[in-house]
């Protein structure tokens, strides 16, 4: 059994461009986001296209002491819509899904990224507006305000 989740090598300077200006603490925190991103994106195909490679990967136990590893299973179960996926003998099968929608998330990040002269927070900030928020009051007027500490 693999030790490790892996961010595709073509989109692992997402990772490090977030990391590095402070949006998320470490490489993990936005692999969990990009995911989360896929998942509300619900794209599981990565745009029809193949992880090419992966990066550097992320020991599975920094998952599993933030005890992130739940939503892993969640995405999985989610995915599959059956707890039969939680076995195991499945483990593979649930980190390979939770790469691709990463994958997924982290293209949607790009896209969105490249060429914008705006900070990286604003940017993540519009996304999850646009995708109909994180359920929070819908009066206040500031996204970051809103979004303080869970970003």
């Amino acid at each position: 059994m693999r030790d490790r989740v892996r961010p595709p090598r073509e989109l692992e300077e997402i990772l490090d461009q977030l990391k590095d200006k402070g949006v998320f603490e470490t490489k993990q925190k936005g692999m969990m986001f990009a995911a989360g991103l896929g998942c509300a994106l619900d794209r599981t195909k990565t745009g029809g296209s193949v992880i090419n490679g992966y990066g550097e990967g992320i020991r599975l136990q920094y998952f599993q002491r933030s005890n992130d590893d739940g939503y892993i299973d969640a995405v999985a179960v989610a995915h599959a819509g059956q707890l039969e996926i939680l076995h195991d003998d499945r483990t593979e099968e649930r980190l390979s899904l939770f790469e691709q929608y990463a994958h997924a998330g982290l293209k949607e990040l790009r896209r969105r990224l490249d060429g914008d002269k705006r900070t990286e927070l604003e940017i993540i900030c519009e996304l999850i507006d646009d995708l109909g928020g994180l359920g929070a009051d819908t009066g206040s007027d500031g996204k970051v305000k809103r979004l303080k500490g869970l970003v």
